[in-house]
């Protein structure tokens, strides 16, 4: 379903985002009011305990922090539509410095709310943390949360569908991917090929039934990518002085994010090594093996150009423009 409004319009898709927003921060702030009337109660006994039996092992500590920087990892998906966004100078500034700090308090004031029900042990073992909490507090109205909870996961499919096509699409304009994946819909003018190829893979990662290990395994190959995109940052923060910048982002903090991300990363391997980390691995160096001769080396194979030019015939594509 999500593949298919993506692809039909880039409009239609943001208005269907706006919904599922409104819905989600409705149900959050819901949530965070029950928990309020909850405190004003008493309800406060697991409060008080609920770091009992944590660890301060700053090796061990990583491996939560997948856990937690999982629900905020939206936070880069605007970067990816910036050729899009009207007056990205003052908008894209506007949304990192109210949407974040928003989105931090809600999920806060949400943890905390699910505390005034149930204790660390139960919460950690719950299969669906909300309407364990909602079977407590609001009695015969849980019914309706799983059905909004489903309606915050499309919410978050459809957002991270539609900025990871643009990756996609700007990935082939450079010449990353064949290039049909640099086209949008001659009509439609949406990037069909990247959001076909992101639906696939987000598919294909979903037969797995291990939340935790496809959560470690996506953060572990996200982190890399990150620390390696500011590196290029401040790369280009010496070569390119006088390049336009939508946000000049501070040396500084480029340095700070860097670091963070050489923890995120090595930290997890050494505090529990597990299969995972070596399949993502192996599978950023295998990306290496098709970079060298058709990116480095710039090799075209005819049949895949014969291939490219059907499918962008058939399917009325055209090559988007990028600003490089």
């Amino acid at each position: 379903m999500l593949m298919n409004i993506n692809s039909i319009s880039v409009s239609a898709a943001n208005r269907l985002n706006i919904i599922f927003v409104i819905c989600k921060v409705t149900t959050i702030v819901t949530v965070i009011i029950v928990g309020i009337v909850r405190m004003a109660q008493g309800y406060t006994q697991n409060l008080q305990n609920g770091f009992e039996g944590t660890t301060t092992k700053p090796l061990s500590v990583a491996l939560a922090f997948y856990s937690g920087l999982w629900a905020y990892d939206g936070w880069n998906g605007l970067n990816s539509i910036t050729e899009e966004l009207k007056n990205p100078e003052r908008n894209l500034w506007l949304s990192i410095v109210l949407a974040l700090p928003s989105i931090i308090i809600l999920y806060l004031l949400t943890n905390i709310s699910y505390f005034t029900v149930m204790s660390k042990v139960e919460l950690l073992s719950s299969n669906a943390v909300a309407v364990t909490w909602g079977e407590v507090a609001i009695g015969p109205v849980v019914r309706a949360l799983p059905i909004l909870i489903s309606i915050s996961a499309l919410g978050s499919g459809n957002g991270a569908l539609f900025s990871s096509a643009r990756y996609c699409m700007v990935g082939a304009q450079y010449g990353y991917l064949p290039e049909i994946f640099a086209c949008i819909h001659k009509q439609r003018l949406t990037p069909v090929p990247g959001i076909v190829l992101e639906g696939l893979i987000a598919i294909a990662l979903c037969m797995p039934s291990n939340i935790e290990g496809l959560i470690d395994f996506f953060s572990f190959a996200a982190w890399i990518f990150y620390g390696v995109t500011f590196l290029a940052t401040l790369f280009c923060k010496f070569t390119m002085k006088k390049a336009k910048r939508v946000i000049n982002v501070p040396i500084p903090l480029i340095i700070i994010i860097i670091l963070i991300a050489i923890y995120l990363v090595f930290a997890p391997v050494i505090a529990d090594p597990n299969i995972g980390f070596l399949i993502a691995s192996l599978i950023i160096l295998f990306g290496l093996i098709f970079y060298y001769p058709f990116v480095y080396r710039k090799i075209e194979v005819n049949i895949i150009k014969r291939i490219n030019q059907f499918l962008i015939t058939f399917f009325q594509l055209q090559i988007a423009q990028v600003n490089l």
